[in-house]
């Protein structure tokens, strides 16, 4: 029995040490950087609405309109660039992003393990559904290119 008390606190004080070794999210300092994130987090919205439209078959129409090609150029350059802050982490875009996202929540509540799982899994998914992005970006102005040259 004793040895699993001693377990026990031994489990709760490396909670405590990861605890304090993981860095807040800090709100942007300066002009720049509250621009950025505002530019970050409203890019990440329109790059998802953009991939529900992509996914939903906008790159499967068969036209040869110019609009419809100027189109998806237009939305693969939007999320090429959305796909390049978040892969690159360029000037703390990830960070400003996350920031956004979470900066409406209580802080000093004690979260449940899938939520905190979930944050600490959060700057690498951003990341990943950057270069995700990056690609999808490159594929749609790629298609759309063809039907105006």
């Amino acid at each position: 029995m004793a040895s699993l008390l001693k377990l026990a606190r031994l489990a709760t004080q490396a909670a405590g040490a990861q605890k304090a070794l993981q860095r807040p999210l800090a709100a942007p300092v300066g002009r720049f950087q509250r621009a950025l994130a505002f530019a970050a987090h409203r890019g990440f919205t329109l790059s998802l609405v953009i991939s529900a439209a992509l996914v939903l078959g906008l790159l499967a129409i068969g036209s040869d309109a110019a609009w419809l090609a100027w189109l998806r150029i237009a939305l693969g350059l939007i999320l090429v660039v959305e796909g390049l802050l978040l892969a690159t982490d360029w000037r703390g875009a990830r960070r400003l992003t996350l920031w956004r996202m979470r900066r409406g929540e209580s802080g000093g509540v004690q979260l449940p393990l899938t939520h905190r799982l979930v944050r600490s899994l959060a700057g690498p998914g951003l990341q990943l559904l950057g270069i995700v992005w990056l690609g999808a970006g490159i594929l749609a102005a790629t298609l759309g290119l063809p039907t105006l040259v």
